[in-house]
């Protein structure tokens, strides 16, 4: 299934395996958070879905209001997207 879906992003002449080691995304998205969450040991390790949780803090005044410190989290995400390295 999965071939079928990103034979449709990619041409037929790469491998697979050229087409998924192509970005690095930073530990501020949260692709990134779950990359590095996933890769550091750790004997208690529990598996977890995406969550505003595993994000760094933001730097400055810790801000109280969830709804407000969930939009900064999200556009510094964004802001780091527009970066993404590309191998």
């Amino acid at each position: 299934m999965l071939h079928m879906i990103l034979d449709g992003v990619r041409n037929h002449d790469d491998s697979l395996e050229n087409f998924v080691d192509k970005y690095c995304f930073s530990e501020y998205t949260v692709i990134g958070a779950l990359a590095k969450y996933i890769s550091t040991p750790n004997e208690k390790f529990q598996p977890m879905n995406a969550n505003f949780g595993i994000l760094p803090e933001l730097e400055g005044k810790k801000i109280r209001d969830k709804k407000e410190r969930y939009q900064k989290l999200a556009e510094r995400s964004l802001e780091s997207l527009e970066k993404v390295t590309i191998y």
